[in-house]
Parts: C-alpha cells; structure tokens; sequence
C-alpha cells in the first residue's frame, strides 16, 4: 500500500520551521510498523475509521489531523465515504482545528456519460468517494485544505510495476496513452501537508494540486530502464484489454486511464504552477529506489 500517511509522519517530523509533536492513528498499536513509529518518537494511537468513537479519542487533543481514505481496502464507495464522514465527525468533535484531506475530484457529466458504468454504478469509483467526502468536509465547518493527488511513482513497485517478459526484457502495460499526465511521488504529499499546516490560515478553504511533473509511460520505461540497468519497455493496450485483466479492479482502473487519456481535466487541474511543494522527479525518484525497481523488473 502506498504510505501517505506515512509520508506526512516524514515531513513533519524534519520540517525545521516548526516542532510538531506527531500522532499516528493505527488499528493495531502493536503491530511492527506502529512500533517502527513509536521508535521515531511519533505517538501512536488506536482508531478505526469505521469506529467513529476510537477516532474521537485518537483525535482528543490534536490540533490538526491529516485524513485519508484508502477505496481498496474499504471495498466499497459507500464504505469508504461513510470511513471519511466518520474521520471528519470525529475530527469536528474532538476539537481539532485544521484538516488536511487527500482527494480525487469528481468526474465531469461529459466523462461519465461517455465511459462504461460499472456494476455498483459508478464510473471511477475512488474518485467519486474521495469526491463525496470532499464535500461533506467543506460543509462540515470544519477549517480545512485539501491535497488534489495525482498517478504516484510508487504504483511501479506495486501493481503497475512491470512483469518479466519470455525474451527476458520486462514490460507494462495500461490503456494510459502516450501523452504526458501528472505523476509524482509520496514525498509530495508529505512536503504538501507539511507546507499547509506551517501555516494552515493562508491554505484554509483550498484544493492545492500535487504534481513533480508531466511525464508519459514511455519516458518512464526509459528512466527505469536508463536507472536499473533492467531493460523495461511500456506497451500500450486498450480500454477493453485493461478492463479485461483478471483482478478486481481492472474495469475501474481501465475507465481512470481513459478519463486521463481522453479528456483534459486530470491535468488541467494540477498545473504545477498552482502547487506549493515539488518533490523528486521521476528520475530522481528511481535512483532513490534503484534496488527495489531492479527487483520489480527482475520478477
């Protein structure tokens, strides 16, 4: 799973301009990552985003929380709102004074008129739950900013990552298109956060992008391969082959790359120029994780 959480706990704990005495919620506090935590000096409290009432008591005596929702293992949209509503309720309740929240935005009419509906009815639907929540945070009363992410580097040390092909190269394949889309790594998101609640008062009430860079597939197999020494190539498919790969979420993420692929909106909303943080680049990026792509790529 891709640590945004994480990621924030990083940044505010070597941001120079200010001592932040850092918590992080867990459902297992003695499980070996909170423990990785708790030796970095980070507290670490019990919660459960289906609990409201542990979130409640995670959240007492905080004065800002960052928030964030994960579809994948909610299972649903309906799950994953309720988990975001939950954390908002329980943030309002416990007195805390400024939220941060990662978001997806809502897809346009045009674009869910013209991709395939999927069985629960929605189009792309960690966007469409991410989107919910974000509106139920803006009537909520509750001060807050808001983190528009984009595709993460780290995707290719996880599902995207490319498989070992017969002739011994490594491939990866998405209905994405050749054109360049916003991209960047974990480490946006932490240094974004960070930057807001430095000073949460000039960020209240905004959607700030989160973009390194535009990049295409194609420049991302040659920086891997450049970095690795692995040969990695892209091959561009279909939306109906992305769609027909067998595992859960292949028709979701094949109608994600043609809203990418098809439609300007993704990357008009995070131009660059509107974000406050820019983290690696995709190169800079690779040879942070030079050992970990190498063995993606070796399979």
């Amino acid at each position: 799973m891709i640590r945004k959480g994480g990621a924030v706990v990083d940044a505010l704990l070597t941001d120079e301009r200010k001592q932040y005495k850092v918590r992080a919620i867990s459902r297992n506090s003695s499980s070996s990552k909170a423990k990785a935590l708790a030796d970095r000096g980070v507290e670490v409290a019990e919660g459960d985003l289906s609990d409201k009432a542990s979130l409640v008591k995670a959240f007492t005596g905080a004065d800002s929380a960052f928030i964030v929702t994960d579809f994948h293992s909610a299972k649903t949209p309906e799950r994953e709102i309720q988990q975001g509503r939950n954390a908002i309720d329980a943030a309002k309740e416990a007195g805390v004074k400024f939220v941060v929240f990662s978001t997806l935005e809502d897809l346009p009419q045009d674009v869910k008129s013209a991709l395939p509906k999927l069985d629960d009815g929605y189009t792309v639907p960690h966007f469409e739950a991410k989107a919910n929540i974000k509106e139920y945070l803006e009537q909520s009363g509750v001060p807050h900013a808001c983190l528009l992410t984009s595709i993460f580097f780290e995707n290719f040390l996880e599902g995207m990552g490319p498989r070992k092909q017969e002739d011994g190269s490594a491939a990866f394949s998405t209905n994405l298109g050749t054109a360049p889309h916003a991209w960047h790594s974990v480490i946006d998101i932490g240094g974004s956060a960070a930057e807001i609640l430095a000073d949460p008062t000039k960020y209240d009430g905004k959607t700030i992008p989160v973009n390194s860079g535009y990049i295409t597939n194609d420049e991302c197999a040659k920086v891997y391969s450049a970095v690795t020494g692995e040969e990695v190539r892209y091959h561009e498919i279909t939306d109906e082959q992305m769609a027909s790969f067998p595992f859960p979420i292949a028709k979701e993420l094949a109608n994600m790359f043609a809203y990418y692929k098809r439609f300007p909106y993704y990357d008009q909303l995070r131009e660059p120029t509107n974000c406050i943080f820019k983290g690696p680049s995709f190169s800079e990026w690779a040879k942070q994780n030079v050992d970990a792509l190498k063995a993606k790529a070796q399979g």
